[in-house]
């Protein structure tokens, strides 16, 4: 691995950095809590959480990652603040979703931490050139920060070991925003768009660039969190970070049931976070990716080219499938080890 410049040497620690731009979100509070076990085991390091607009506002996507930092034991970590809207089109936010400051029922304590001082988009860049061909990225909100990085260090891509986003919806899954778009996309599709096309510049310039790792609804509604879940968690860990998540998630349950899912909750972004930790788990599909920026009935849509009608290079891998006994559930059960560990 290569030394970093500022910050952790990864090629001394032996552990892989990691950097995850999120909207916390209740799913990425269990992403967060996850990756901070990860870091604090030593298979990882947590090199920071850049924040973007999602269902709630900017403000409260920061302050909620730094409270779910400080509630996991977390290291400093640098915490960034990232895009604070839709990059073409007013954002939407969804509050009925996550709760009115993305934190469900959970009564989040203050915290001491404060935000790095540095923007999303530089925070992305100067960890991908502090450790290069070594970063992994994951993305579980909208791309817009990321999207604004690509502009600031076009090499982006080059420099990654790889990247894997929460977001899409592929081989005729319906969406969850509309008929044909899952939200992360939806509410930002020229983001997603913008990533795409990077991807396609990098590879065919270079084939050796990664394709991004594209974790779709047909994938990530198979992680089904239940009140089980909650009280498994509960029992094997009594911190303020189990009961904390325990209380968020009700108001997860609650919005699933009231959309007819049932009393549960499909928590896409650990796992999406474990599989870019366990690339070997995913099963995955090359294909040409493009999202839909202007159709009446289609914007949003992430359109896979499977069959190389454009001709153009696989830009993207949808990951298709896991390649573990028990799948989507034995991850959560994993994921809900590792939180369980955190004292």
């Amino acid at each position: 691995m290569s030394s970093s410049r500022t910050g952790v040497d990864s090629e001394r620690s032996g552990r892989i950095p990691v950097l995850l731009d999120c909207d916390p979100g209740i799913d990425d509070a269990l992403a967060i809590a996850y990756l901070v076990a990860e870091h604090r085991a030593g298979s990882i390091d947590l090199a920071g959480l850049v924040c973007t607009a999602g269902n709630v506002g900017i403000e409260d996507t920061v302050r909620n990652a730094l409270v779910w930092l400080d509630l996991a034991g977390a290291p400093p970590v640098p915490v960034a603040a990232g895009a604070a809207g839709a990059t073409v089109v007013p954002h939407a936010f969804t509050p009925e979703t996550h709760g009115p400051r993305g934190a469900g029922h959970a009564g989040l304590p203050t915290t001491t931490r404060v935000p790095d001082p540095r923007t999303g988009a530089r925070l992305w860049v100067d960890a991908a050139r502090a450790a290069p061909g070594d970063l992994v990225g994951i993305v579980t909100g909208p791309s817009s920060t990321l999207a604004h990085a690509l502009e600031l260090e076009p090499a982006l891509p080059r420099l990654l070991r790889r990247l894997v986003v929460m977001g899409g919806s592929f081989r005729g899954h319906p969406g969850n925003t509309t008929p044909v778009s899952e939200w992360n996309v939806d509410v930002d599709p020229e983001a997603a768009d913008r990533v795409c096309q990077s991807w396609e510049a990098a590879r065919s310039a270079d084939p050796a660039v990664p394709p991004v790792r594209w974790c779709g609804l047909d994938l990530t509604e198979r992680a089904v969190w239940t009140p089980e879940h909650s009280e498994r968690l509960l029992e094997a860990s009594g911190t303020p970070l189990a009961r904390h998540l325990v209380d968020a998630l009700r108001f997860y349950f609650e919005f699933h049931e009231s959309v007819g899912e049932g009393y549960l909750a499909q928590v896409h972004d650990p796992l999406v976070a474990w599989l870019a930790l366990h690339p070997e788990a995913a099963v995955t599909e090359p294909v040409h990716l493009r999202v839909e920026c202007a159709g009446e009935h289609t914007r949003g849509m992430t359109v896979e080219d499977r069959r190389g009608h454009r001709g153009r290079p696989a830009n993207a891998e949808l990951v298709v499938d896991l390649s573990v006994p028990g799948g989507a559930g034995a991850v959560l059960e994993e994921v809900t080890v590792s939180i369980a560990g955190l004292r």
